[in-house]
C-alpha cells in the first residue's frame, strides 16, 4: 500500500511530513518503527493502575510522536488526553474527570493508525 493511501486512510499530514522526513523510505520506516512504541500500552496501565503521573507520560509521549509522524487524528486525540492529564503544582492533574470521555477517541485513532501503518 502506498504512503498517500495510509495516510488518507488514518487522516494524516503526509505532505507535512515529507517537508520533515524528505524522503517515503525514512517516513515509511519511522512508520513502521511506530508499530514498536509502547506508550499507548504505558497510557493504558498506567491508567488501569491509577498511576497519573505514568499515565501523562504515555499520553504526552503519544502525542508527540503522533504530531511528529502526521498522525493527526492521534495527535489531537493525544494531546486533548494529555492536557487532561497534566499535572498542577500541586501533582493533581488538570482535569481528570474527562479522562473517560477521551479515552475512546484515543484508542480509535490509535487503532486507525496502526490498521493503516501494518498494510503500508
Amino acid at each position: 500500500m502506498s504512503l498517500e493511501i495510509a495516510y488518507a486512510a488514518m487522516g494524516g499530514d503526509l505532505e507535512t511530513v515529507r517537508g520533515r522526513l524528505l524522503t517515503d523510505e525514512r517516513i515509511e520506516k519511522f512508520a513502521k518503527i511506530f508499530l514498536q512504541d509502547t506508550s499507548m500500552q504505558t497510557l493504558e496501565s498506567a491508567l488501569e493502575a491509577g498511576d497519573l503521573p505514568e499515565a501523562y507520560r504515555g499520553a504526552h509521549t503519544l502525542k508527540g510522536v503522533s504530531r511528529d509522524l502526521g498522525f493527526t487524528p492521534l495527535f489531537e486525540a493525544a494531546a486533548a488526553l494529555s492536557d487532561a492529564l497534566r499535572l498542577d503544582d500541586a501533582g493533581m492533574p488538570a482535569n481528570v474527570e474527562a479522562v473517560p470521555e477521551l479515552m475512546p477517541a484515543v484508542r480509535d485513532a490509535y487503532s486507525t493508525v496502526v490498521d493503516a501503518i501494518a498494510i503500508i
